[in-house]
Parts: structure tokens; sequence; C-alpha cells
């Protein structure tokens, strides 16, 4: 029987406060129990904008788009289909767009991922991973340099400061053949390791499994992946929480590394493991989602088992929170993954055919339903702007 690979991308987008037991200084969460569902209103904690992004003839956003940047000055978003990348000034009108799809040594056969560094003016673009290459650009898209790096890894990039990357590094996690220190510096002008962070996981577990399929009477091998992240932004500073720790970390801009929870019980102690990743960072809450590495369910229904709860750091209380916007009661559609200069901070890109449905539906209220009234469906998204307060 001829075996063909089929790719199925099982994405997991976790959304989402009983007492905290405390170890010392340090707070531990029982992440196996089940918490009292809480419930706030968005506008009582927040203050929320709403920025349409302009749309003209060549300055289309496709259905998969991500934002990865935002500031006072800049809303960076890139088209993964298209692999264009969109610069817009902060109120939303086009500053700069450019694409350099293909072979040559000045492009790149796909974007995994962008990063933006505004100081220099230089936008990072992760390529093929096959490539072990990181394109560099201008604002306006000129190429600048490439960055090499070596073939045993490969890796997921943040901007860290002006003259390194952060990089995470899962080469070889689903064959159990990786390196115990994950998290390392990359030089952004020679794409080169000049240091790595004190954080060693001598067994690290994988988010993706390659497993047989039928589709359409055809047997595949096909990776299964329950999408998570280790990291997020909390302003300049980072936190790091990687499924494979039990301990998750803030780290700030001079590589102090401090703990901030640590969970129970451990990540070792069950099988399938259940992990844990971090939605949401604010001041007040750290949002976050356990999930079970149970690939054998995701074959078989391709459903992942999850829970979302939420720690109150001035509190130390811990709920099954939800917030609701009065805005747009059914969506959650942001996370504050993306590189933001400011603390508590969220974003979100919703789709217009999904808010002019909601419109037509009469469930917008407020600012937003004034601003949907105004914008057609085949426009760009709406970047949604959360500030916590």
């Amino acid at each position: 029987m001829k075996q063909k690979v089929f790719f199925i991308l099982i994405s997991v987008i976790l959304t989402g406060c009983q007492k905290t037991i405390k170890s010392g200084e340090l707070v531990e969460i029982d992440i196996s129990k089940s918490y009292p569902k809480k419930e706030i209103h968005l506008q009582d904690v927040a203050d929320i904008e709403y920025i349409p992004l302009e749309t003209t003839d060549d300055i289309l956003l496709g259905q998969i788009s991500i934002i990865s940047y935002i500031s006072d000055n800049y809303i960076v978003v890139y088209d993964y289909m298209q692999a264009k990348v969109f610069v817009f000034n902060r109120d939303g009108t086009i500053a700069s767009h450019f694409s350099h799809k293909g072979q040559g040594d000045k492009e790149y056969s796909y974007i995994m991922d962008l990063v933006f560094d505004e100081k220099n003016e230089e936008i990072f673009v992760m390529d093929n991973p096959s490539t072990h290459r990181i394109q560099v650009y201008s604002l306006n898209g000129e190429f600048i340099r490439s960055l090499k790096y070596a073939d045993d890894l490969r890796i997921s990039v943040f901007n860290f400061d002006d003259e390194t990357l952060l990089v995470y590094d899962e080469n070889g996690l689903m064959q159990n053949e990786y390196r115990e220190v994950p998290y390392m510096f990359m030089s952004k002008k020679d794409g080169s390791i000049v240091s790595e962070l004190d954080i060693r996981l001598s067994v690290r577990y994988a988010s993706s499994k390659m497993m047989s399929v039928e589709v359409n009477g055809q047997t595949g091998i096909a990776p299964f992946n329950i999408r998570l992240s280790n990291n997020r932004f909390y302003g300049r500073d980072f936190v790091i929480a990687d499924m494979s720790s039990d301990t998750i970390y803030r780290l700030t801009k001079t590589k102090e590394l401090t703990p901030m929870l640590v969970r129970t019980p451990s990540v070792h102690s069950s099988d399938p493991r259940t992990v844990w990743v971090v939605e949401l960072v604010t001041d007040r809450f750290i949002f976050i989602s356990k999930a079970t590495l149970d690939f054998e369910l995701v074959r078989k229904t391709q459903q992942v088992s999850m829970l979302s709860f939420c720690h109150e750091f001035e509190t130390g209380e811990i709920s099954d929170m939800k917030f609701v916007n009065d805005d747009y009661p059914s969506g959650r559609d942001y996370t504050n993954a993306i590189d933001t200069p400011s603390k508590n901070v969220a974003v979100g890109l919703i789709q217009l055919p999904t808010l002019k449905s909601a419109y037509e539906e009469k469930k917008l209220k407020g600012e937003l339903e004034k601003l949907v009234a105004t914008l057609d469906e085949e426009d760009n998204p709406v970047v949604m702007i959360v500030k916590f307060k």
C-alpha cells in the first residue's frame, strides 16, 4: 500500500481563579484541581481600542494573518499564505509592505515567524527551517543581511535586546534527541550563539507526534500537533513557561531569571503528560491552560483534553475565570504572545467576515458596533488592543 504523508494541524486555542499554597515566597498551584467559575466584564478591568487596518487593492490580508508587533508607532503583521509583510502606522494606515518569496539568497521560502526591531528598524524573517537562516530586511523591505545558524537547531525567536534574539530550540524532541539547555541568545549581526539561558531541562516532551492515519481509504503517517507556546511577552520582559518544566519564570532585560510559579503535581508524574502553558499575563492576572499530550485521543476525536484557570497575584485566588467583552460577548480574540513594549497589553486581530456576521445578528455593541457599520466584509481585519488597568 502506498504510503503518503498527510499533514494534520490540530490547533489548540486555549482560552480563559480557591487559594494558593505558598512554599516560602514561591506560589504553588495544584493544576489537578477544578476551580470555581468566575466572570469579569472586560470593560471593568481594561480599556479597549479597535483599529481598522487600511484596505487597498494591494493591501489585502488573508485569513492566516498574524500580528507580530505593536507599539505607539507601528503595527506589524505578516500573511502566512501570501508570504507578505505589512507595516502599518499606529492608526492603521499602511507604512510599507513587501514580499520576497523565492529561492534566492535575498529571499525566503515562506515566513515561519517574524521579529521587528523598531529601534534599529530591522525586520527578521524566519525562513523555512531547512534553510537554517533568518533574513533581515529594512522597514521598507530592502535586504540587509542573512543570519545563518547551526544545522542542529530548529528554533523559534523573540526580540530580546538591541544586540540579541532570544532563541528556543526544539530540534529532536520527537526523537528524544534534544539539548538540555533549550534557551539561548543569538547575535543579530551574524546568527552566532553568544550565551545560554540558565534553564536546564534533563527531560523534555514534544507537542507533536508522528502517527498513522487513514484518509479516503489510504494509510499514511502524519504529524499530530497539539499547538502550545512556551513563552509570553510581559512588556520588555518575558514569561517563560516551558511545558517540560514545573516552574514558570520571569526573564528581565538584564537576564535576571526569577521563578514566578511552581506547579503540582509534576509534569513528569503522569502518562500521558499533562503540561501547562501561559496564555495571558498582566500585573494582576496570569492565565494558565493545561493540556494532556494524549495523541491517541487527538487522532481518534481530533479533540484535546484541556482546562484553563487564572491566578490573581494580589489575592492569591485561583478560578476558572472568563472575561466578557460587552462590545463582542461571543469573542475572545486577543493574546499577549506578541511583542509589545508596554506591560498589561493584549492584542487581537479580528477578521471582518466574523465581525460583519456578528453585526448582522446584532451581537455587537458600543464603539465596535459603530466601527463595523462603516466597514465592508472584504476589508482588512480590525486590531483589538486591550490595556489592562
